[in-house]
């Protein structure tokens, strides 16, 4: 009972970080178009016309626009007031439940594509809640998924074990608090990786430099997604991280077959239920 309880105080945690995030920071972008399309990878944008697409911890609702942008009959979910949020962003065609990835109220085989992008890494037991999320993928559907990783470069790992100390505090930080002083560590981090790498690019011969830059990937971006980004990173509760092995087990623990793991700054994890699978 204790572990139970103590499992549901961190999924409301998680919940009313999310819901202060996205309310904060839940425009949509036209930046979103293809960060979505890599997110999809191996998928083609294509693929998704006509299809019956859940998106569980939707957040914000960019990544179900985009889907029912390009003809996917959509229904997206988050479990706290997030949903709010994305309610206000989806057209109305799409569905929109507030549920736990773990309690989804769908029929098992009742979708094409099941996606969680950036969702599993933060609850208390993401193997489980992969496995719940599959249920819902019709037999020869698909199920996709994006979770943080162990980087491969050793500079890289301990960064992430600098702020992996930091979180420590900042989990516990009120939000409001949390969002000022994300401003200030952002634009350190623009000035140090975000602007040297921009310059950099520009030169051929100086391409392999620029390529073992960190944060390049918000070059390409505004300066509050990278506020975003920190105060994400930093708020929280749980941050699970993976090697590309342990994402494959996961999926085929999960019973599916057809795998793939890409790496896009994280791992996109992706599989295909067997249409043997009768539900079991």
């Amino acid at each position: 009972m204790v572990g139970d309880r103590a499992a549901a105080e961190v999924r409301e945690r998680t919940a009313q970080s999310f819901a202060y995030e996205w309310e904060r920071f839940g425009d949509l972008r036209p930046e979103w178009r293809q960060n979505f399309f890599d997110y999809l990878r191996p998928l083609s944008p294509e693929w998704l016309e006509g299809k019956r697409v859940l998106d569980v911890g939707t957040g914000s609702g960019r990544h179900a626009r985009q889907a029912a942008e390009l003809g996917a009959d959509v229904v997206a979910v988050d479990v706290g007031d997030a949903i709010d949020v994305a309610r206000r962003n989806l057209p109305p065609e799409v569905l929109t439940v507030q549920a736990d990835a773990q309690e989804l109220p769908f029929a098992a085989e009742s979708f094409d594509l099941v996606m969680a992008i950036g969702v599993l890494h933060h609850l208390p037991d993401p193997a489980a809640a992969l496995r719940s999320i599959a249920r819902c993928a019709r037999p020869g559907g698909l199920v996709h998924v994006y979770l943080y990783w162990q980087p491969p470069w050793r500079w890289h790992r301990a960064v992430l074990k600098a702020v992996t100390g930091a979180r420590r505090l900042t989990v516990r930080m009120p939000h409001r608090l949390l969002h000022a002083l994300c401003y200030p560590l952002a634009a350190g981090l623009l000035l140090v990786a975000v602007m040297p790498y921009r310059a950099l690019r520009k030169r051929s011969r100086l391409h392999r430099l620029a390529e073992a830059m960190p944060l390049k990937t918000y070059a390409d971006y505004p300066f509050t997604v990278l506020v975003n980004d920190q105060f994400d990173r930093l708020s929280a509760p749980i941050e699970h991280r993976y090697e590309a092995a342990e994402v494959e087990r996961m999926l085929v623990a999960a019973g599916l077959e057809e795998i793939q793991v890409v790496a896009n700054h994280g791992w996109i994890g992706h599989g295909r239920r067997p249409v043997r699978d009768l539900g079991r």
